[in-house]
């Protein structure tokens, strides 16, 4: 049985499922050479749940939302192999006119970066109601008014005069929910959050999350949670995907993610966390970094930094297994568990 035919037999797939990506590749063409920046992942996201992408910084958490939208750019980029099912239908099959009725439709997205995410020669009411334009019938009046309900909705003060707003008038906390606004004018069956409480301070960070719940639980909605913070994503999540190199590490619900973690990359980021009983001392680090080109390591990509892994680590590619009601791609669970 191929690592591919495992993974996929490994992931669930029932009724509630919204989306459900499976094998999926992407690839971006460099100076460097090609690098694989999502390399055969699956994973799928229910009605009215919440799965979290974790891991660090160029672990290809990003790509892959991107990829489910396609919006890779092409070139250098391209999405190489894999299904994305949404609705009964392959988006990945689906011609640029089609998808563009599924983007800010079916699927909402907030991007990464409130601050550059909304046009800044429009205003922002223009800008929430075009999604209402193109998927809908709606004049532009009605659009307008929407979106001032929408602004009043994620917790804007004086919405209709903030809708006439330039983004330079608002703050970043505003600005986020504006960007929220605007996933949500066309009431998608999943959200995708790609770092949504990124650059905010802590206060505004806990009031994004509380509205994201309020809002998922008034539309029904599924969401693609992704993130590099912990903390935030204990507090939204419902199951949690932990990615490294382009490759899955593990997968579980939430509570057993941080509590009882089975993975030593997923162990890694958990240590690191701040915590009461390490005031004063030096936090716990993963050594070394995410290497530049990690899909030219044969075997487990996070073995180089891993305290675990042995010779067998560097030549044998980790498939999913179970261990504790969890799925871990390492070929040393036995032995860690």
């Amino acid at each position: 049985m191929t690592q591919t035919t495992q993974q996929q037999e490994k992931l669930d797939v029932s009724s509630d499922t919204v989306l459900d990506v499976r094998n999926l590749s992407t690839q971006f063409r460099t100076q460097a050479g090609v690098i694989k920046a999502v390399d055969n992942v699956s994973f799928n996201v229910k009605e009215g749940e919440v799965l979290a992408i974790v891991g660090e910084s160029g672990c290809g958490k990003s790509v892959s939302a991107l990829s489910v939208m396609r919006l890779v750019p092409t070139p250098p980029g391209e999405i190489t192999d894999g299904q994305v099912l949404f609705g009964g239908q392959d988006l990945l099959q689906l011609s640029n006119d089609e998808m563009r009725q599924v983007r800010g439709g079916q699927i909402g997205m907030i991007f990464q970066e409130p601050m550059t995410a909304l046009n800044p020669v429009l205003t922002v009411g223009a800008q929430i109601a075009e999604a209402l334009l193109i998927h809908t019938e709606i004049s532009p009046a009605q659009a307008h008014q929407k979106a001032v309900e929408m602004l009043d909705r994620v917790g804007i003060p004086d919405a209709a005069a903030r809708a006439l707003d330039y983004p330079h008038n608002l703050s970043g906390g505003m600005r986020q929910r504006a960007v929220i606004a605007m996933a949500l004018m066309c009431e998608p069956e999943i959200l995708i959050a790609d770092e949504a409480t990124t650059a905010l301070d802590t206060t505004v960070q806990a009031q994004i999350l509380d509205l994201l719940i309020d809002l998922q639980t008034e539309f029904n909605m599924a969401i693609l949670f992704i993130s590099h913070n912990l903390g935030v994503v204990s507090e939204i999540a419902d199951d949690v995907l932990v990615m490294y190199g382009g490759r899955l590490m593990e997968f579980a619900p939430a509570s057993q993610i941080f509590n009882t973690p089975q993975h030593p990359y997923t162990k890694g980021l958990l240590s690191t966390l701040p915590r009461p009983e390490l005031r004063g001392q030096i936090l716990p680090v993963i050594e070394g970094s995410v290497p530049g080109r990690y899909d030219q390591l044969d075997g487990c990509r996070f073995a180089p930094r891993c305290a675990e892994a042995g010779d067998d680590c560097l030549g044998e590619i980790p498939v999913f297994e179970n261990t504790a009601g969890q799925r871990a791609a390492c070929i040393k669970l036995d032995h860690l568990t």
